[in-house]
């Protein structure tokens, strides 16, 4: 590889070095070599630090086990008439490396706004967002105990008066009274057993 990072030039050689392969043998029978060139930048750094790296693979290996025909290779006709008239063609089978360049990149750059949408955006699609206010209101907030009293109603086992006009109601009615709880909302298995 040259001394220019960005604009390389490479020798047919060096590529197949690169790739482990035989040069004897390619030339033979013809392959395809992959040049893979891979961006990978981070945005917020210095363009310094905003290299490609080369790679190099052969693509035809699955051909090379192949009997019908291995590697890589075309034919092609050259058509001429003779000085009696007569057509003739020359059937030409050709070998050869052909170079196919891959060029692959990832570049990001941190920015606060899209950051913040997405994570409103993946709170709120879960439900964390709900949870997350729930626990600051119930616990960090001077009216907590309002909070907890309002969110956390509680709810009576007596059925209702069976001449009230019930017929789609819940048999478990509200009471009245208001309550203070002191009680996070989690549950308590000392209240219970």
């Amino acid at each position: 590889m040259g001394p220019d990072i960005y604009c390389p030039i490479f020798k047919v050689g060096d590529i197949l070095s690169y790739a482990q392969q035989n040069f004897t043998e390619l030339a033979a029978k013809g392959g395809v070599i992959g040049i893979k060139i891979n961006w990978m930048c981070d945005l917020d750094k210095s363009d310094d630090y905003c290299n490609p790296s080369y790679s190099f693979t052969r693509l035809d290996a699955m051909s090379q086990k192949s009997t019908v025909s291995p590697g890589y290779n075309f034919r092609f006709a050259k058509y001429y008439k003779m000085e009696n008239g007569t057509d003739y063609r020359t059937l030409i089978k050709a070998y050869a490396i052909r170079f196919d360049v891959i060029v692959n990149g990832n570049a990001g750059k941190f920015n606060m706004i899209p950051t913040l949408i997405n994570m409103v955006a993946a709170f709120t699609s879960v439900g964390v967002g709900t949870v997350l206010c729930d626990i600051i209101l119930l616990n960090f907030l001077k009216g907590a105990e309002q909070y907890k009293a309002k969110k956390f109603e509680e709810v009576s086992d007596d059925p209702l008066d069976s001449h009230s006009n019930g017929l789609y109601r819940s048999q478990l009615s509200l009471r009245q009274t208001t309550f203070k709880s002191s009680d996070s909302g989690a549950f308590s298995i000392e209240h219970y057993s």
